[in-house]
């Protein structure tokens, strides 16, 4: 099969999973890279030198894509063949109205930084970024890839957030 035409996951010869194994993913970039780095086809043709660049690059883009959860799931998604309009909004009531909250927070916090109500509201989303993923992991498993894209959504908001307060925290 020709390498460029493999998703990434058969590329790095994982299974298509919203949990992977980073450390076997790391391995198993380097051993790709090791065979298809351009420095390796230095003597070759133009076309080879082309073709191991082109390889080379695309093993660095299954990688990025496949080291980021976020990345990853709209990947699943992607590959699944569902397609969703990114100006379409989610329509849940409540997810809004945590959003809200989680806004008019970080909005106080910047004038007040107290690292313990920080280091409280980071523990709580930082729950909810991980039942958030277990949702996408159980929605994927049924194949509920609306619900999955749904939750995509919210682990975005999450990953925002926890990363926004981690810089507060860090002032």
């Amino acid at each position: 099969m020709d390498i460029l035409k493999q998703n990434f996951f058969e590329l790095f010869n994982i299974e298509i999973s919203v949990d992977i194994n980073k450390s076997d993913l790391d391995e198993k970039v380097k051993i790709l890279q090791n065979n298809f780095h351009p420095d390796k086809f230095t003597n070759g043709s133009d076309f080879e030198k082309r073709l191991a660049l082109q390889i080379s690059s695309y093993i660095n883009d299954g990688y990025k894509i496949l080291g980021d959860i976020v990345l990853r799931v709209e990947y699943i998604l992607k590959i699944n063949n569902f397609n969703k309009d990114e100006s379409t909004t989610i329509n849940d009531i409540d997810f809004l109205q945590e959003q809200i909250m989680y806004n008019e927070l970080i909005e106080s916090l910047k004038e007040n930084l107290e690292e313990n109500i920080i280091d409280n509201n980071l523990s709580g989303i930082k729950l909810k970024l991980k039942n958030t993923i277990n949702n996408i992991k159980l929605s994927y498993q049924d194949r509920e890839f609306e619900d999955m894209w749904q939750n995509l959504s919210k682990l975005r908001f999450y990953i925002k957030n926890i990363n926004e307060l981690i810089n507060m925290r860090n002032k």
